[in-house]
């Protein structure tokens, strides 16, 4: 797992991780449930092995989503700021090997769209709303930075 966040209208915990080559997932985790890593994912072994995608046949939960190819998912959180009013309840989440940060919309329990932010930039460690309702976002470099995230006016 590489990123965590409380869905604000549900209350239910969202988790993001790694797969190998690819295949890297969102899952909604609840008790008992086996979300299949390493035996179903999306992507392929580091060997080039596949690995087979089918979760339900072999008794595994399916993600709500997944990257093929990965982006390496680093830090998440759900907006719900005033700062960017059209973002509220939008799911931030960042990009070590896709260099971006991304906006997913969700519902209850789905991602219904992607938008990539700040493309080809660099590594994005984590991204956070601070209490003024910008998001704060964590670059993953040699002198890495906190860049602070506004609206233009």
């Amino acid at each position: 797992m590489q990123g965590a966040a409380i869905h604000p209208k549900t209350g239910e915990l969202w988790i993001h991780e790694h797969g190998p080559k690819g295949g890297d997932e969102i899952n909604i985790p609840q008790a008992g449930k086996n979300y299949g890593w390493p035996k179903a994912n999306y992507g392929v072994h580091y060997s080039g092995a596949p690995i087979k995608n089918e979760h339900a046949e072999q008794g595994f939960e399916e993600p709500i989503y997944h990257w093929t190819p990965s982006i390496a998912p680093s830090g998440m959180v759900f907006y719900t700021g005033n700062q960017f009013p059209g973002w509220r309840g939008s799911l931030f989440v960042g990009a070590l090997a896709g260099r971006h940060v991304l906006r997913l919309t969700t519902d209850d329990k789905k991602i219904l769209s992607e938008e990539q932010l700040l493309t080809q930039t660099v590594r994005f460690r984590d991204v956070e709303q601070g209490p003024d309702g910008a998001l704060y976002l964590l670059t993953d470099e040699q002198n890495g930075k906190l860049l602070k995230l506004t609206p233009k006016h």
